[in-house]
């Protein structure tokens, strides 16, 4: 019986820590698409999504399927990168390699020290801790376009999940195209959010 109530409480830590990921999900979709009615409605959404999940463990206790679902789940977001400890080496080689991939001028990026968010989270995290990681980057690309292709490859590295601060873009005084000479110089603030599971004595999510 304390194995199934350990298991349990386990699963509960697994879904919050899925619906953490999904709401800092939402919000970099909002940025990204500037659709900020379709972000709430999704985020309204997923609210729901964790009251009936919350709703199904409660009164399952021994649904072994159903715990062994968000248990899955919960080990694919620390393959990921977003549950555990700080995963620096791994950003600084995303941001290389996306430099790489768009050809990116004169790129630098610095990662700040890792703290706790003190923001809001429009979910309860219980005794989880999520922590940020400030990025600031500059460089030089070719196509306006370039920048959502930035963030899209930035957030599907492991190591975490990207949010987005700010990015802004300045036009060059060069105003033909150019194949061989990059026009815009952008400067982007992002974050990678990571969680520090606070685990049930006697369980391993």
């Amino acid at each position: 019986m304390k194995a199934s109530l350990e298991n349990l409480k386990a699963a509960r830590l697994a879904l919050l820590a899925l619906m953490i990921a999904a709401v800092l999900g939402v919000w970099l979709v909002h940025y990204a698409l500037q659709a900020k009615q379709a972000a709430q409605h999704r985020l309204g959404q997923l609210q729901v999504t964790l009251s009936e999940a919350q709703r199904k463990l409660s009164q399952s206790g021994s649904e072994k399927d159903l715990v062994q679902q968000y248990l899955d789940a919960y080990h694919t977001l620390q393959r990921r990168g977003f549950i555990g400890p700080d995963q620096r080496l791994a950003w600084r080689d995303a941001l290389a390699d996306a430099g790489r991939r768009l050809a990116i001028r004169d790129l630098k990026f610095s990662i700040g020290p890792q703290q706790t968010y003190t923001g809001v989270v429009p979910v309860d995290v219980g005794k989880m801790v999520l922590h940020e990681a400030p990025v600031n980057l500059t460089g030089q690309l070719f196509d306006e376009n370039d920048l959502d292709r930035l963030i899209d490859i930035l957030a599907s590295q492991p190591g975490g999940i990207l949010g987005v601060r700010d990015c802004t873009l300045q036009r060059s005084n060069t105003h033909l195209p150019s194949l061989v000479e990059p026009l815009l110089q952008t400067q982007c603030s992002f974050v990678w959010y990571t969680l520090s599971p606070t685990v049930p004595s006697g369980s391993t999510p």
